[in-house]
């Protein structure tokens, strides 16, 4: 992954940029309230130079704690959503559309046999091999982000809250440890002066409410919503796919 991309590749900079920003933001805000300093320009370049590689940094380690911790997610949700889509037994398609999707990914990959009902509840593993195999061959042929620009999009809202949930324990501890120190120092400020210094009052409300987002809402459920989309984005483009997966170069 290229530093540049980081700012202009739309993926990088939502799915492993952003997540990284959100883990550090109540620590810059609270830095930026309770310290001053003055900059020179050597100091201010130098700065910039360190904070490039710094996110640089942050967005390895949060694409990292993502793809880490993505096979519990799967274990949870009893599978890949792109997987367990095209099960009879998942709700989400009915099963007409569900047919004729198995039909067409049957003549598109010849090697899977589409399994019927009574395969699928004989040996559900055997089944979900085969959907493995439709739902990879989908994601190799739809590699194409303006084409297919919405599952595109799916997959970045994907990769972002994946990422974000990735982080989780540590974005607790760093909001609590930042807004703890908030609030101390709004105490012994409040406590000497009599007054409410509103930056650190600020400081502190944004890390307690990012806490609460940390706790409360960045969960496997909130992860899964964009991971549900992504699937059933995934199968409908059976509808519109060329048949054809990329040639592969020879040696």
């Amino acid at each position: 992954m290229k530093l540049l991309n980081l700012v202009t590749d739309n993926y990088e900079r939502k799915a492993r940029l952003y997540p990284a920003l959100v883990l550090i933001a109540p620590v810059i805000v609270t830095l930026l309230a309770t310290i001053s300093a003055n900059l020179s320009a050597v100091q201010a370049f130098a700065a910039g130079i360190a904070a490039c590689g710094g996110t640089f940094l942050l967005a390895q380690l949060a694409r990292d704690a993502g793809k880490k911790r993505e096979k519990d997610l799967f274990q949870d949700w009893n599978g890949l959503p792109s997987v367990a889509i095209l099960r009879h037994r998942d709700p989400r398609l009915d099963s007409i559309t569900k047919a004729r999707y198995h039909k067409k990914l049957a003549a598109l990959v010849k090697e899977a046999k589409a399994p019927s009902v009574s395969d699928e509840e004989a040996d559900p593993v055997a089944a979900d091999q085969v959907y493995t195999a439709w739902s990879n061959y989908l994601r190799v042929t739809t590699r194409d982000t303006k084409k297919y620009a919405l599952l595109f999009q799916e997959n970045v809202n994907y990769g972002y809250r994946r990422n974000v949930w990735g982080l989780r324990a540590t974005g607790i501890i760093a909001s609590a440890i930042s807004g703890a120190l908030a609030g101390a120092r709004l105490f012994f400020i409040n406590r000497a002066s009599g007054k409410l210094d509103e930056g650190i009052f600020g400081a502190c409300a944004f890390s307690v409410v990012i806490l609460l987002l940390w706790v409360f809402r960045f969960t496997s459920d909130w992860v899964r919503i964009p991971a549900n989309a992504y699937a059933e984005r995934l199968v409908e483009t059976v509808e519109t796919t060329g048949g054809k997966a990329p040639a592969t170069k020879k040696k």
